[in-house]
């Protein structure tokens, strides 16, 4: 069983169950132990004040939820009755996702403030920002002792290797589709532990049709620079990246924020270095052709980048499946709030929006299906992280709590 180590540094003929069974063997630390978050709060700015860190925008965002300040607001969430003591859970294997290089920092960094020792895989096919990720790390890590309690590694898919380290493990944490998640899921685990997964999403922004098309010229360009970095970011990777574009109002307010939105968003495409590389055309192609099949779509446009797709206002689950990311946007048409909301489904995670608050929407969350979207936040913040994630608080899942009542 041959893994690569990137932190710490090991040789790769060492025995993984020994290196399990001394992990095993380690207590927990207290949660946000002041070594846990001075380490954390340290790493956060070495990506801060590196000029390098500029070539990587989701770095700049990740360090800023980690800061010192953030890291206190966390604390002070972690609290519960006074008869309760909370304590990590153990070891945790974080298996990160391939599509989305910096993602496992966040859970692997959460649990580490909350005490655990964590086990993190990453893709074999790590780029440039996994290198530098893992140099900031290991300079950290080394300084602040902690490099027994964050290994970093990777191996080929490898049923053995995964269940070995499942046996060991308290919690494990998969991120990647669904077809990942069914064949972990059907590893075991050992009797006492958990397991949090993050499947296949699909994620969508609403915009009041009106709103849009009573903007400002300046406002409008900056609404479509806080789209293009939901979406262009991770190419529509990430589970939370808009893919679907809801317009609220007439047909002919639709009709004129579409072609106002989108002409704001190609100017400032021509301002911006983004990849389009001739897989992610193809991979359009071959999604506007799919979606061509189904009697949903209006029309089937030119593979322009974005390559757009007006649907019919219909239940978008046989249409999901078919959507790449990589610069395609499916957009529907809705005469109000309620008659959107009811389009959707338990694969939905987050709703970026525009021209609504809380307060307008909090009526219309009725309407939504069982188990219909997770998070709702303004166009511009759909790939801000937060301890709420799926619909779950990571660090309580990140921690147990030990009831006393004497």
């Amino acid at each position: 069983m041959k893994l690569q180590f990137f932190l710490p540094a090991r040789s790769e003929a060492e025995s993984l169950e020994v290196l399990l069974q001394e992990a095993a063997a380690r207590t927990v630390m207290t949660p946000f132990d002041p070594v846990l978050v001075r380490f954390v709060a340290d790493f956060a700015k070495s990506i801060l004040l590196d000029p390098a860190a500029r070539a990587y925008p989701e770095l700049i965002v990740l360090a800023n939820f980690f800061k010192s300040g953030n890291i206190g607001k966390l604390q002070q969430e972690l609290s519960g009755a006074p008869t309760a003591v909370f304590q990590g859970r153990g070891l945790v294997f974080h298996m990160a996702p391939s599509n989305v290089d910096s993602v496992f920092l966040y859970s692997s960094l959460l649990s580490l403030l909350c005490g655990n020792i964590n086990l993190i895989r990453i893709s074999r096919g790590a780029g440039p920002q996994i290198r530098f990720i893992i140099d900031k790390l290991a300079r950290t890590l080394e300084t602040a002792g902690l490099s027994e309690r964050f290994f970093v590694f990777t191996y080929e898919h490898d049923d053995a290797i995964t269940s070995l380290i499942s046996s060991y493990c308290h919690l494990r944490v998969v991120w990647g589709g669904d077809a990942t998640v069914n064949k972990i899921r059907a590893l075991p685990l050992r009797p006492t532990a958990s397991e949090l997964c993050f499947p296949d999403r699909f994620s969508a922004a609403m915009l009041d049709a009106a709103a849009v098309c009573a903007l400002a010229p300046e406002a409008l360009a900056q609404l479509s620079t806080q789209f293009y970095n939901d979406t262009i970011w991770f190419s529509q990777q990430a589970c939370s990246s808009p893919r679907l574009v809801a317009w609220i109002g007439s047909a002919e307010q639709g009709a004129a924020a579409r072609e106002r939105f989108w002409a704001a968003f190609a100017a400032q495409l021509a301002h911006k270095e983004y990849e389009n590389s001739a897989g992610m055309v193809m991979d359009r192609f071959v999604a506007a052709c799919m979606v061509a099949t189904t009697p949903q779509h209006r029309a089937t446009p030119a593979l322009d980048f974005p390559t757009r797709i007006l649907l019919e206002n219909t239940p978008l689950s046989a249409l999901k499946h078919y959507h790449c990311g990589n610069g395609l946007f499916y957009e529907q048409e809705f005469a109000d709030v309620p008659a959107f909301f009811r389009t959707l489904s338990d694969r939905e995670q987050t709703l970026s929006v525009f021209g609504y608050d809380g307060a307008q929407l909090a009526p219309h969350l009725a309407a939504l299906p069982m188990r219909a979207l997770d998070r709702i936040t303004r166009i511009g913040h759909a790939l801000d992280f937060s301890h709420v994630w799926d619909g779950g608080n990571l660090l309580q899942s990140f921690t147990r709590q030990i009831d006393i009542r004497l």
